[in-house]
């Protein structure tokens, strides 16, 4: 106590520079502080966001050209030019697989197949595609406008056509259409639109007509996406039915696509993925898991036959978790996607016969068990979002290949492919992209503002740095000097106690013990300051919120909730005594460093070399 006092007898007669030491010292410690807290924030942000965002890339092939199209207007008496896209050729998937891509998952294509089961009822209501009618014209005409169109039997549709029915007829697309009969009875397809302006004075305000929906043509495509020939045209929608004719090939083809519309009532949807958040419906959140799970990682790789239904559908039929659906594949469609061709009491208008005419058979067959419900949007007719009642299944689960099943087929599209990348590296993965130099294939990037936020944080985290740099390098250059005022300059007073029969460690305490109380006492202050202070700005700065949140990738269990990710900020107290020991043993060193100077001179020589 006496050496103590001693010291801080010496430090008040200097009470000046100690005052001025203390506030420097209490001020390089905050700085150091609070870019300490800055870091440790700042990292255990980016570890807690860093699950709650996902980087998903989707992928379009642009058209070639584009190509006028002409098409005739029975009403207007003249041809409406249309544009539409033209692909050369399609650029296939494996251009995504080059050196240095990283991908967490994917790339993939999707296709959508339809499963037959008959056990289950797609649409409950059904649904209309068209209209399958035979009758005949109340008299002979060429249905080049509309045209009294007797019908007799209808084959498929559930419209507004009846038996006995007289509708409203025109070949509205046809410029030049083939006479029709009264004494003739011809099957044909139908679908409905609004009729001539020139009918309204027969008709009323709402004229109305039937105009010709050409159903026998197969769409039917090989593995390389060329057109499967059938000799059977595009624009085919009328036959002449007489005696045996549905005992003849054509015949046979129009019993068949009947009863392909039969079966597309029990059709449902199903679409095989790698990964769901793949699928813009559930990376955007319109779609989420409502009940029981999503697939795992080794079901995925394994290609389990597991599922996921919709719960509505799985409500309807008094399914539930564990339970096993018969999927039945028959083809797959990989130029539209499940959202887009399937809507609630609606599907697409693509055939659903092969090029010879047949239904297409079941290529793939087995027990799906149903692990996972999802809610949400769905049936919305959006080529992002779910079809109706669409089922979900690992890709790997289709075993057998559907090379001549394949319904349709087209370009690479921002609905069907894409594939996930580590968050924050987007810059890269485009550096190496573009050398690839593939000029008519775009990637668009959803990353839930994670590259806004990614750019804040590490500006904070420069500032952070920036302020841990000049709060250490004033604590050195602070403790150094006072250090030099306090200590070296003291080299009298040392030489004087050990004359008087100090000894060394005696001498030590009288130096160091004032100068490392002051070392204390502003360390603590100054890290203890600078640890709450960086918490107040941290939280302010976190009520701003300063990312877009709208595609993150929070888990949810109802629609419209995320639970979002959360970080547990360092304990003040904890963050303060690691800044402050650091200091004090940086303190420490320096005071003892110069102090062991000093005691390593003999006393006659410092007293010697003392200058007046």
């Amino acid at each position: 106590m006496l050496l103590l006092g001693n010291s801080m007898r010496q430090l008040f007669r200097m009470r000046g520079r100690a005052v001025l030491f203390l506030l420097l010292l209490i001020f390089a410690s905050g700085l150091c502080s609070i870019g300490r807290g800055f870091l440790i924030t700042n990292r255990a942000k980016m570890k807690a966001y860093e699950d709650s965002f996902m980087t998903i890339g989707t992928v379009a092939q642009k058209a070639d050209q584009v190509r006028e199209r002409m098409i005739w207007d029975a009403e207007t008496k003249d041809y409406h030019i249309y544009n539409s896209s033209v692909f050369d050729s399609y650029v296939p998937l494996s251009v995504l697989d080059f050196e240095g891509a990283d991908y967490l998952s994917g790339p993939e294509r999707r296709c959508f197949y339809g499963s037959y089961m008959p056990e289950y009822e797609m649409y409950s209501i059904g649904m209309s595609l068209s209209e399958i009618v035979e009758g005949s014209p109340v008299e002979d005409a060429v249905p080049d406008r509309p045209t009294a169109f007797k019908v007799t039997r209808v084959l498929a549709g559930q419209g507004g056509i009846r038996e006995g029915h007289v509708i409203s007829f025109c070949d509205h697309y046809n410029p030049e259409p083939k006479k029709l009969y009264a004494d003739r009875t011809y099957v044909m397809s139908l679908g409905y639109r609004p009729g001539h302006e020139d009918q309204k004075e027969f008709e009323g305000d709402n004229p109305s007509e039937y105009i010709p929906y050409p159903v026998l043509g197969s769409t039917q495509v090989d593995a390389a996406g060329n057109r499967v020939p059938d000799e059977v045209d595009d624009d085919h929608f009328c036959d002449e039915v007489t005696a045996g004719f549905y005992d003849s090939p054509m015949g046979r083809r129009w019993l068949n696509i009947v009863a392909a519309w039969d079966n597309l009532r029990h059709t449902f949807p199903v679409t095989g993925t790698n990964d769901i958040y793949l699928m813009m419906a559930f990376y955007n959140g319109n779609a989420y898991i409502s009940q029981g799970r999503e697939f795992t990682q080794e079901e995925y790789v394994r290609g389990d036959r597991v599922c996921l239904v919709s719960e509505q559908f799985a409500r309807r039929e008094g399914l539930a978790i564990g339970d096993e659906l018969p999927l039945a594949l028959r083809y797959a469609n990989y130029r539209q996607t499940a959202g887009r061709s399937f809507a609630t009491n609606m599907a697409a208008a693509f055939t659903l016969i092969n090029a010879k005419g047949e239904i297409y058979p079941v290529f793939e067959e087995g027990n799906y068990k149903i692990v996972g419900m999802y809610g949400g949007q769905s049936g919305l007719r959006d080529e992002y979002g779910l079809g109706y009642n669409e089922i979900i299944i690992p890709s790997r689960s289709v075993k057998n290949s559907d090379a001549d099943n394949i319904l349709e087929s087209g370009p690479m599209a921002g609905s069907n492919t894409s594939f996930r990348i580590k968050n924050g590296t987007i810059d890269e993965y485009m550096e190496k992209w573009s050398k690839l130099q593939i000029p008519n294939v775009e990637i668009t990037f959803y990353d839930g503002g994670y590259s806004e936020l990614e750019a804040n944080i590490n500006n904070m985290k420069y500032i952070a740095k920036l302020l841990v740099v000049m709060g250490v390098t004033m604590v050195l250059m602070v403790l150094g000097y006072f250090s030099w005022l306090f200590i070296l300059k003291q080299k009298e007073r040392t030489a004087v106690e050990r004359c008087l029969g100090f000894r060394k460690w005696h001498s030590f305490v009288s130096l160091f013990s004032g100068i490392f109380l002051l070392i204390l006492v502003g360390s603590v202050c100054g890290a203890t300051a600078g640890c709450y202070l960086s918490g107040e700005i941290a939280e302010r700065i976190e009520k701003e919120n300063y990312y877009d949140k709208t595609f993150g990738n929070s888990m949810a269990t109802d629609a419209g909730e995320r639970a979002e990710e959360s970080y547990e900020p360092e304990e003040p107290l904890k963050a303060a005594a690691e800044c402050t020991l650091a200091i004090v043993a940086a303190g420490t060193v320096i005071a003892a460093s110069g102090i062991y100077a000093n005691l390593r001179k003999e006393p006659m020589k410092m007293l010697a070399g003392r200058q007046e």
